[in-house]
Formats: C-alpha cells, structure tokens, sequence
C-alpha cells in the first residue's frame, strides 16, 4: 500500500467520526457545591450526529469565572482563565510534543482544549469523566497510593517544564510571582483571614485547653505573616527553578483506577495559577492540601524521596543536559517553605474537607479582607482536632524560632 492511499484512508476515517450537525443538547453543574471557589464548570452533553449517519453522545466540560466585579478589582487584573488558555497553548501542546519525541507512552498529564473565548473568559475542555476519570473525594483527601502517583505525575510535568524552558519554549519572565507567597492581598484575605478565622472556631468550640494556643495565634498580625512568608519564597539563582502548576491540590487532580481501585492514570486540571519558582512550591502545596493528615506526617520523607526520584528519572528521559538538584536541595527548599506550609495548612485544610457546602464564599472573603467568608461550622466538624492540632502547634514552634 502506497502512502498515497494510506493518506485517503486516514482521512475517511477521522472524517466518518466527526461531528456534523447537534440534534439535543444538556448542560448541568459538572462539580458539586462546594467543589470550586473561582469559577462556574458545566457539563455539556450533546446528542450529534456523525459525519457517517450515525447518532453519538459526546460530553465537554465549560469553565467560566466566577469572581465578582469587587474581587477583579481587588484582585488586580488576575485574569485565571487567560492564563489557563495560555498553559493549554503554549505549554502543554508542546509537551506533547516532547512526549511524542522521547517515546513516552505513560500518557498526558492533562485534558484536551477544545475551545477559548478571550471575550467572555469561557474555556471548553476534553471531559474526562467520560474516559473513566474521577476525583478522590474531597472531604476524604488521599490515601499513600494516590499521593505517590501524584508526585510522581508532578515530578514528570516539573521535568517536562524544564525541559521546555532549556530550549527557549517556557520563559520565566511570562509568568507572575506565585500569589501564595508573594501577593499581600491574596495572604491576607486567604490565609490569614483563614488563621483569624480558625481562632473564632477554636475559642468557640474546641474546649478551654485549646485558650492558650488561640491566644498565640492571635498574637500574629497579618504584617508578620506576609513578612515570613514572602521571605520563604526568596531562592538565589543557584536553586533549580521551574514552571509549576500552580494549585496542586486533591480536586485538581483526576485518576483512572484499574479494576482492583488501584489509580494507575492521573490527570491536571486546572492550570489556572502558574508561576516560575522552585517546584518544591507545588510539592508542598500539594503534600499539606491533599494528603490525610496523619499519612503526610508519618510519610513526610519518602513522599520527597518518591518526588525527587521521579523529577531526576524524567529529566533524564527527556534528555535535560542542564544542571540538576540534589535530594538535600529539594529538602532545604521544602523546609523552607515550611513556614508557608503551615500556614495555608491550617488556615485552609478545615475549608477543604468540610462535608457541607458552604465552607468558603471566595467573594465575600474579598470585599471584607478576610474578616468574612469563612463558615465557622467548619471548626467544629468530627475529627478536625485530630486532623490539624498538631500542625497549629508546629507552626507556633516555627514562629516563636
């Protein structure tokens, strides 16, 4: 067979399973209440018929910002769904490509663009659901098996990234500084709001043993908090620095399981805060937001180690000739940031695994600089002492060091 005709055959093929005319369409929420705080994510299941007669289902995801006029404002022109788009057009197509250059057959870590309208900040996206991906529940957060496929997808996507920026296709200078650790705004309406939040609910209702530990909280001003914490992201030229993700956390993350529950595919989603830092940010990020708690504090190392290991095999595989950390670098810069850590740890995580729906209202928390916003029923669920009160006691030590 001549490629002439290989070429013909090729073309009818892909033809006959293209969409021609849509006969019904359905759209509804695509996450429960609850499940996202910036933006409004639809599923929109469409009835089609084929190019070949047949009639199809095919099903997207529709993604638009939710943030009120007042959080824009405030926010100072943090458009998250332009830089999403950017992330799916710039970078990932060409990891892509530098996946089908090396023979990497482990699979994307991220969905299909299918559609980006500047206009109306509205994204449309490959669904994954219907390949047979889901997220681990929020409320519950990941167990060992989760968490190490997580980092080990984190170490390859950090690896990709550096790769793409030794051959001049990522530039840093395209990226703004990570809004965690360097934006006063976003630190002291999240973060700290979270920690003066998190005092009102201790005092409340966790029992007069805990007085003293919510006066020490109290005694931190949201002066020294942005001041600690910008300082933890401040790393010499010397440390290896790459594009991270940006919000590596548990809902951000999509798994294929086999048919023993075992997850043995992950996908990103999400890419709507990158920065160029040391990619330790996004693995600590990820190790205090979505692991059970009592699983990160007995696995902290091997956590690392498994990160580490995955990062300096995927440079290796996608041929990065450039300089390349030792495991003692990436634990120096992790327990640099430690401070941060904590800090979004116990300010956040009651947010995150609250069972009700109404933990968080992003918008209010904003306009009122973080005094308002957070529900305190979340303070008071089961198991939230066991969940956090050793890490509010490990931040205080790191304070008073």
């Amino acid at each position: 067979m001549d490629k002439e005709l290989f070429e013909v055959i090729l073309r009818k093929s892909e033809a006959d399973s293209k969409i021609k005319r849509i006969i019904d369409m359905k759209m509804e929420s695509a996450v429960p209440k609850g499940e996202n705080y910036t933006s409004n994510i639809l599923r929109v299941t469409l009835k089609v018929v084929l190019r070949n007669g047949r009639i199809s289902t095919k099903s997207f995801i529709l993604k638009k910002e939710t943030f009120s006029q007042d959080s824009k404002e405030i926010l100072q022109g943090y458009s998250l769904t332009k830089a999403e788009a950017s992330i799916y057009i710039k970078v990932l197509r060409e990891m892509q490509y530098l996946m089908e250059e090396f023979g990497d057959t482990e699979g994307p870590l991220w969905c299909k663009l299918i559609h980006f309208s500047q206009a109306d900040s509205t994204i449309i996206l490959e669904d994954l659901k219907t390949s047979g991906f889901s997220t681990v529940k929020r409320t519950e957060v990941q167990d060992l098996e989760h968490a190490r496929l997580a980092l080990r997808s984190i170490g390859r996507y950090h690896a990709m990234a550096k790769v793409l920026e030794d051959r001049g296709l990522i530039s840093k200078e395209d990226y703004r500084p990570y809004a965690l650790v360097y934006d006063q705004t976003i630190i002291k309406n999240v973060i700290f709001g979270g920690i003066k939040a998190l005092i009102k609910g201790m005092r409340a209702t966790w029992g007069e043993e805990w007085s003293e530990t919510a006066d020490k909280l109290n005694q931190i001003t949201a002066e020294e908090l942005l001041k600690k914490i910008n300082s933890n992201g401040i790393f010499d030229d010397s440390t290896f620095k790459c594009l991270n993700h940006g919000d590596c956390w548990n809902n951000n993350m999509m798994f294929k399981h086999d048919w023993e529950g075992k997850p043995i595919q992950l996908r990103l989603i999400d890419f709507q805060g990158p920065h160029y830092n040391t990619p330790c940010i996004d693995v600590i990020y990820f190790i205090y937001t979505s692991i059970k708690p009592h699983l990160r504090r007995q696995n902290y190392k091997s956590l690392v180690e498994h990160y580490y290991e995955s990062l300096i095999t995927s440079l290796d595989k996608f041929g990065y000739k450039g300089s390349k950390p030792s495991l003692k670098e990436i634990e120096g810069a992790l327990n640099q940031l430690s401070y941060f850590a904590l800090a979004l740890f116990i300010g956040s995580f009651p947010v995150e695994v609250y069972k009700g729906t109404d933990a968080f209202d992003v918008n209010k928390v904003f306009k009122t600089g973080g005094e308002e916003g957070f529900n305190l029923r979340i303070y008071s669920e089961d198991g939230i002492i066991e969940k956090i009160g050793e890490d509010i006691k490990t931040f205080l030590n790191l304070w008073s060091d």
